[in-house]
């Protein structure tokens, strides 16, 4: 019976060992504890002490798998952490890096526009051009697309030149290609859908010159100044003229006290008073 027991403890604790080789710790707890439980039994105390210290070695390489397993998971959970957070780092950088670009391509787009826009004849009294996304994108990348868009657009704007009427012109840019509107002042003034239409492009253009605005701040201006000289013409004339008064005041003062020196003198003359006084004629 002892013996049978002894056997039995050493089949437990065996299969504890291959059940903590293949990670099954629970089971080993459970299998060394019955082993552990016999021991006491049949063997008494010194066996039992045997056994713990086993049981206690095989505890040891337990948690020791355990803590193994976890620092390596935290390991990889924090190198896959790092891996990502570099990942989206990146794409955001070049997602910001991408929109610095757009925006400062169009910001040189637009001084180019303003450069065409100033070319155009006095005929066109409006002109606004609209671009799209994609037309900026393609542009943006198709040098020659875009050389091709503008040398078009400063055509239009020599063109313009040769107009007989007063017109209003809208311009529209795609990535697939340009088109051109253009209406003449007379037909915006009269129709409403025309007016609305050319408003709305107006609204949402990218580039837009209102030369009747700027006709009218030069006319404005060039009141302004013109009224200024007048004013200060009238000023001149009005300080010519107090001038000019002062002086005959003060011609007449001295006129009038000549005639009272010479009133004087005749009154003395005549009393005696004053020895004859010659004249060289």
């Amino acid at each position: 019976m002892l013996t049978f027991s002894r056997k039995m403890t050493i089949i437990y604790l065996r299969e504890c060992e291959m059940n903590v080789n293949a990670g099954n710790y629970n089971i080993s707890r459970n299998l060394v504890m019955k082993g552990w439980a016999i021991a006491m039994q049949v063997s008494g105390y010194s066996s039992a002490v045997m056994l713990a210290q086993q049981f206690s070695g095989i505890q040891q390489k337990a948690g020791g798998v355990k803590k193994q397993d976890f620092a390596q998971m935290m390991q990889n959970t924090n190198a896959a952490t790092q891996a990502t957070g570099q990942t989206d780092e990146a794409a955001a950088t070049q997602e910001v890096s991408e929109v610095d670009e757009m925006t400062a391509f169009k910001r040189e787009i637009y001084k180019e526009l303003a450069e065409i826009g100033s070319m155009y004849g006095p005929a066109t009294l409006t002109n606004s051009v609209n671009i799209t996304e994609d037309g900026f994108q393609r542009m943006k990348d198709d040098p020659e697309y875009r050389k091709e868009i503008m040398d078009w657009l400063r055509a239009d704007a020599r063109a313009s030149h040769g107009l007989p009427f007063q017109a209003h012109t809208t311009t529209t840019i795609t990535g697939a290609g340009a088109t051109a509107r253009t209406v003449s002042d007379d037909l915006y003034c009269k129709d409403p859908s025309t007016k609305q239409l050319f408003d709305t492009k107006k609204d949402d253009a990218f580039y837009y010159a209102d030369r009747r605005a700027e006709q009218r701040k030069r006319n404005s201006e060039y009141v302004a100044d013109e009224r200024l000289k007048r004013e200060l013409m009238q000023k001149m004339i009005l300080e010519k003229s107090i001038d000019q008064k002062v002086q005959q005041q003060e011609l007449d003062q001295r006129v009038f006290a000549q005639k009272i020196v010479d009133q004087k003198y005749a009154q003395d003359y005549l009393l005696g008073m004053q020895e004859t006084r010659m004249w060289n004629i």
